[in-house]
């Protein structure tokens, strides 16, 4: 079936669409429903039906944790699951669904912010800073560190594949077929509302979002380190056009951003410029009448 819906031009917001506001709210049912689950029964029946397929205890059946940050955000990051030691497995639940809302949406508040004891400052965090501030969608100029970081959580949306803790991800291990509901789902959620730009970091998600790709293009180079010499080897970032229910949209995938050691604000800016051309061509695709500098 041709995608005859919108295509969003990344850092370009066309406002004649009307977005369905059930998908949000299914979105935020199906959090409420393995929340409720996990209260009242000790488990998420998700997460057991993904161990039983595994054959092992390879996710924590307790304590979901679907996303972080503004669920409306413009900016979109899409991570395979949050990591989670086994000494972690099996919380208890001791808060209410309100207070779970809560404190996702305000974590870098919480963590961060005026009230917050600002004696810890995550690593993630602090890169995430370096790889979007060339991307000029979040604040992220501060000369107080611990605003950037409270607005690099706060400010994106941050939401996870399969939403349930584990201390590494082996994409093998997972029956493929089971991946069909958890990326349909964020697929929904994203195109629920006006995104500015979408980024799924992991080269695994190539596969997972294969059946949804109608174009992609990939870029290969290599990036300046702070000393001024070039990498040895090559980056890669993938620009993919996704069609999901009649809906086309431009995302970005980010292979080798978990990578250590790497130039990771070469790699933003480059990705920076990737989308500054996407928007561009869009542009001039939609015959709109807009000079750029």
């Amino acid at each position: 079936m041709r995608c005859n819906g919108l295509v969003f031009p990344l850092l370009i917001n066309l406002r004649s669409i009307s977005y369905p506001q059930n998908i949000m709210k299914n979105y935020k049912n199906y959090i409420e429903t393995a929340f409720e689950e996990w209260q009242k029964n000790g488990f998420c029946s998700s997460a057991v039906k993904l161990n039983t397929a595994i054959g092992s205890e390879y996710f924590d059946t307790c304590n979901p944790h679907f996303y972080t940050g503004d669920i409306d955000a413009k900016l979109v990051m899409v991570q395979l699951n949050p990591k989670r030691e086994l000494k972690d497995f099996n919380q208890k639940s001791t808060i209410t669904l309100a207070h779970y809302f809560d404190f996702y949406s305000n974590y870098g508040k919480a963590h961060y912010g005026i009230e917050s004891k600002k004696n810890w400052k995550s690593k993630f965090d602090q890169k995430l800073i370096r790889f979007l501030r060339p991307l000029n969608l979040l604040e992220l100029n501060s000369t107080d560190i611990f605003k950037n970081l409270e607005n690099v959580v706060d400010q994106k949306l941050q939401v996870e594949l399969i939403p349930f803790g584990s201390p590494s991800f082996d994409y093998t291990k997972i029956p493929q077929h089971l991946f069909s509901e958890y990326i349909e789902r964020i697929l929904g959620l994203i195109t629920s509302t006006e995104r500015d730009c979408v980024i799924f970091g992991g080269r695994v998600f190539s596969q997972i979002l294969s059946s949804f790709i109608t174009s992609k293009e990939v870029f290969r180079f290599k990036l300046q380190k702070v000393n001024g010499d070039l990498t040895k080897n090559e980056f890669e970032i993938e620009k993919l056009t996704l069609c999901y229910e009649r809906k086309s949209f431009n995302a970005f995938i980010t292979p080798q951003f978990a990578q250590q050691g790497m130039p990771v604000e070469a790699y933003g800016k480059k990705l920076a410029e990737i989308i500054n051309l996407s928007s561009i061509f869009i542009l001039l695709k939609i015959n709109c009448l807009i000079f750029l500098p």
